[in-house]
């Protein structure tokens, strides 16, 4: 961890409105501070910050915008470190059964191999479906776009192969920046689908949401006063035929800059002009607005006003303003359905105090930072984005937070997300943003939820079955688990180093928005960056602006060691990872390692190499005089262990009479040759537990404690005594990381010594060690694989993540105990029967 006595010290970087306001002024965009731009520094990774990294873990993303057709279903063409966080969304619309994935090992990425099982892989996706899609989307990563891939051409030879539309879909965090985003790009490609129609006067469509308007927008209404009978929205669109129609249009309003793009491509492509509206909490900006769209129609301004809807917002704020405007105290985030430099000066000029605002501003915001200025120049800018906000420390004074990114500064404030999928506009949204505000100060807001009640029935596992193809990587039902970058970087993570992900963005949005449960366990906080790169900076190599970002970013913070995760991204372009160690040692005088990982494999690989790494690095000799002492637990990371299963774990080996390591301190490294003896509890940890024991002779146990096994375990072992009570003879198949999957295999053979050793299989979709193997264990290479096993064994008890009940066969008649593993579904607590099959339905399978 972060040395909090010394970085407590330390400020997070902030500026004035003011001074801000007062730089570009001067210099246009070219006075924005370096901080308050993303392409000058390492991009911080912390819960707040997430969506910057990781869009799709809130809200959409393109996997997500993907989808927005009326019956389509995705293609991810990636490796598997690229899809892991969709299932973040999972229960949204049921998007899970709508993935599949093709997923690319390093001969694809080196030779482009891939490009040639995509149409096949579209082929057998299609024939899988129970109804015929209306498109396929083959969504692409960072990877096809450093090979330079033709998706065009390759998604005609689909088009051809399958028979239905195919289209591609880029999410390239490389361009994030460029003219051409990839949540532009994605909308232009959604729109692209839409083919010309006669067009009908009385039609207009709302483009810029994924999710619909809040339906007591006023905008309806208004547009029913211009003689527009059908104001259609994707969003609302529940066959594809109704997605068609929206050719029809008579115009566009374009509620978002970020479909601009595609507004104008469809203004060009079939003739239907744009009129863009933006969404504003000002009211007399919002009548202007109005006042705009009724010229551009033809309206007279007076029969345009929605006088009525305007009056209840000026009342919901006035009533607001006069109960608890004197102890309201605003920070403001960006991520909620605003923008937040016109919210804040929407708020100030109500005579409300707005004292932060977490944000990065852009040239397009200079007029609402001039005007902030003015009435509120002491207000603070912070960027989620920049380093040092590892140092932010909560001001007490905001009693109010608004938006998710400022909630989570802010835990002592009152909250209002505003970030929910219906998006507010116009004077309702005035309305209903102040009615949400005014039932946090008073507390009645909930705006934390309630869990949905679990009103499912209990459903047989032969019941639930997917089809499994036979295309090697191609996967139909289960999600690409836990990558190679995850495990490296759950190893650093408590370490008190600055771990920087070499990648553009999305590896490291997936590891912290996703695989990385201690954001969310109230975990000190950690300094792990994303190292941002762009378009140019993997073409051009620029290895030296990279270590200038580590080099800036460890002069602000206080870490031991720099530790360097490599992503697909420096994998294709070869990055020299030893010249840049060297080159971060010289320039920050800190230790540096770099763990070659590429998000082609699995976690158990990374974080393996990741600990190995480290005892290189850091274990120091023993003296010939130094007595051996301790014991040492090696890969106890929670990707394998929950925190539960961590904490009981820490409470058993307590109890012996000897110091214990965890290796989740850097001295724990520094020390590993004086230990007496090594517990690995998960195959992570066994490489660098050998190189231990070559090199000081350090006895290896490769296990977990009976006791351990016993007590973490017990309703698991309780639910399969009811199952064996009948006598029967049975096949028990346990899947996990070996280790635990061994030790719960010797629990169960001396729990019921009638049910012959042999019945009982252990399989791991990860490293299986021959050293611990016993006849007759298994390999999961895929989905593929499981599926084949549970065909030959349609009665066997499987004691797996319920994830697991989505690549059953049907028809299947055993019984799946639920035995959660963080690195195969993301899931941290174990499941009631009868809502495992439920969740596997309902999964995100990327």
């Amino acid at each position: 961890m972060m040395q909090q006595q010394d970085s407590a010290s330390r400020a997070a970087y902030s500026i004035t409105v003011q001074e801000l306001a007062r730089r570009i002024e001067e210099n246009g965009a070219g006075g924005i501070p370096p901080e308050l731009r993303t392409d000058a520094h390492l991009i911080c990774n912390t819960p707040a910050a997430i969506d910057f990294n990781s869009p799709g873990a809130q809200g959409f993303g393109v996997k997500r915008a993907g989808l927005s057709v009326p019956g389509s279903i995705m293609l991810l063409v990636s490796p598997g470190c690229c899809g892991r966080n969709t299932a973040a969304l999972s229960g949204s619309g049921h998007y899970g059964e709508r993935f599949a994935y093709l997923a690319l090992d390093e001969t694809d990425i080196v030779t482009g191999s891939h490009l040639q099982r995509i149409p096949e892989a579209v082929r057998a996706f299609v024939a899988s479906r129970r109804e015929r899609p209306s498109v396929v989307m083959v969504c692409l990563t960072c990877a096809d776009a450093l090979l330079g891939t033709d998706m065009e051409r390759v998604c005609r030879k689909a088009e051809a192969a399958a028979g239905v539309p195919v289209r591609p879909c880029y999410m390239y965090a490389l361009t994030r920046e460029s003219q051409r985003p990839p949540m532009q790009a994605v909308r232009e490609t959604i729109y692209g689908l839409l083919q010309p129609r006669q067009k009908w006067a009385r039609q207009a469509n709302l483009l810029g949401f994924f999710t619909p308007v809040a339906r007591d927008s006023e905008l309806f209404s208004l547009l029913g006063q211009a003689g527009i009978r059908r104001a259609a929205e994707l969003a609302c669109c529940q066959t594809y035929e109704e997605f068609a129609s929206l050719a029809a249009a008579n115009f566009n309003l374009v509620l978002s800059d970020e479909a601009m793009g595609a507004a104008l491509a469809l203004e060009k492509r079939l003739g239907i002009p744009a009129i863009r509206l933006r969404r504003l909490y000002e009211t007399a900006k919002i009548a202007k607005q109005y006042q705009a769209l009724a010229h551009i129609l033809g309206i007279a301004p007076e029969d345009f006003t929605a006088a009525e809807v305007r009056e209840q917002a000026e009342q919901a704020a006035d009533a607001f303003c006069q109960q608890y405007g004197r102890e309201t105290v605003l920070a403001i985030g960006s991520r909620l359905n605003a923008n937040p430099f016109e919210l804040a000066l929407a708020l100030v000029k109500r005579g409300l105090a707005v004292r932060e605002i977490f944000a990065v501003p852009s040239a397009a915001d200079a007029f609402y930072l001039r005007e902030l200025a003015r009435c509120s120049p002491d207000t603070r800018i912070y960027s989620l984005l920049e380093p040092t906000m590892l140092c932010y420390q909560e001001d007490r004074a905001v009693t109010l937070a608004l938006g998710a990114d400022a909630c989570l500064c802010h835990p002592h404030a009152k909250h209002v997300t505003w970030n929910d999928d219906e998006q507010p506009f116009g004077y309702q949204a005035v309305r209903a943003l102040f009615e949400r505000m005014a039932e946090a100060m008073s507390g009645d807001a909930d705006e934390a939820g309630r869990m949905a009640s679990d009103g499912s029935s209990e459903v047989a596992e032969h019941e639930k079955g997917h089809t499994v193809s036979s295309l090697p990587r191609l996967s139909l039902a289960l999600p690409p688990f836990a990558p190679d970058t995850a495990g490296a970087a759950a190893v650093l993570y408590p370490l008190g180093g600055m771990t920087v992900i070499v990648d553009a963005g999305g590896c490291a949005g997936n590891i912290c928005g996703f695989d990385e449960p201690r954001w969310q366990e109230d975990a000190e906080p950690s300094a792990v960056f994303s190292a941002g790169l762009r378009d140019m900076d993997a073409i051009m190599g620029r290895d030296a602006n990279l270590v200038a970002k580590i080099r800036e970013a460890a002069a602000e913070l206080t870490v031991s060691f720099v530790g360097l995760v490599s992503t697909p991204v420096p994998a294709i372009i070869a990055t020299d990872f030893r010249a840049i160690c060297h080159m971060v040692e010289k320039e920050t005088r800190l230790p540096a390692i770099a763990v070659r990982t590429d998000g082609t494999r699995l976690y158990d690989r990374g974080a393996s190499a990741a600990y190995d790494a480290l005892v290189q690095k850091f274990t120091a000799p023993r003296p010939h005089d130094a007595m051996r002492t301790g014991l040492g637990v090696l890969g106890l990371t929670p990707l394998d262990f929950s925190r539960e299963e961590r904490a009981s774990l820490h409470a058993l080996l307590g109890r012996e009479d000897t110091p214990i390591r965890f290796f989740d301190r850097l001295d724990d490294f520094r020390e590993a040759a004086r230990l007496k003896e090594l517990l690995v509890v998960s195959p992570t940890g066994l490489k660098a537990a050998r190189r231990l024991q070559r090199q000081w002779g350090i006895p290896i146990r490769a296990e977990l404690p009976p006791a351990f096994i016993y007590e973490a375990f017990s309703a698991v072992l309780s639910r399969l005594a009811a199952l064996l009570q009948d006598g029967q003879p049975r096949e028990v198949l346990i899947v996990h990381q070996q280790i635990l999957a061994n030790g719960l295999r010797r629990a169960i053979c001396q729990r019921f010594p009638a049910l012959p050793a042999a019945a009982v299989t252990v399989g791991s979709f990860f490293a299986l060690d021959r050293a611990l193997q016993w006849e007759g264990d298994l390999h999961f290479r895929g989905e593929q694989d499981s599926h084949a096993y549970l065909q030959a064994h349609p009665d066997a008890i499987v004691i797996g993540d319920a994830l697991l009940a989505r690549a059953v066969p049907k028809p299947f008649g055993g019984t799946l105990l639920d035995l959660p593993h963080f690195a195969l579904s993301g899931r941290k607590a174990p499941m009631h029967p009868s809502r495992t099959l439920e969740y596997a339905k309902n999964s995100i399978s990327n």
